[in-house]
């Protein structure tokens, strides 16, 4: 039985297009982020491995990291920042660059304003 979805739903798309950026200077984050995770694990022999008990994550998984096909998620990422200090400082520097691109402007939630 087959289903009546297309194989090529938009829906279901994820692309880097979708994506808001501040400023044509600034790096993308997921680059960034597999950039310092392939600096820090692809010089080992069993990078895959270390790299998927770091992140408690399967060889597969890091694989594709590595490759840079995929990107980690967010429990993933935290699980490597806290293990791996470089990975974390490259999150920390990212975070101020996105702060320091958005000087001018507050969250809109924030008791700040």
């Amino acid at each position: 039985m087959r289903n009546a979805w297309p194989k090529t739903d938009q829906r279901w798309s994820f692309s880097d297009t979708r994506r808001a950026t501040v400023s044509a200077a600034v790096r993308p984050i997921r680059a960034s982020l597999l950039d310092v995770i392939a600096r820090e694990f692809k010089p080992y022999r069993f990078a895959q491995e270390m790299l998927a008990r770091a992140s408690n994550k399967t060889p597969r998984t890091a694989k594709n990291w590595l490759s840079g096909s995929s990107a980690p998620d967010i429990e993933a990422l935290i699980e490597l920042m806290a293990s791996c200090n470089s990975i974390a400082d490259e999150v920390e520097r990212l975070v101020a660059e996105r702060r320091k691109a958005r000087e001018d402007t507050q969250c809109p939630g924030s008791p700040l304003n």
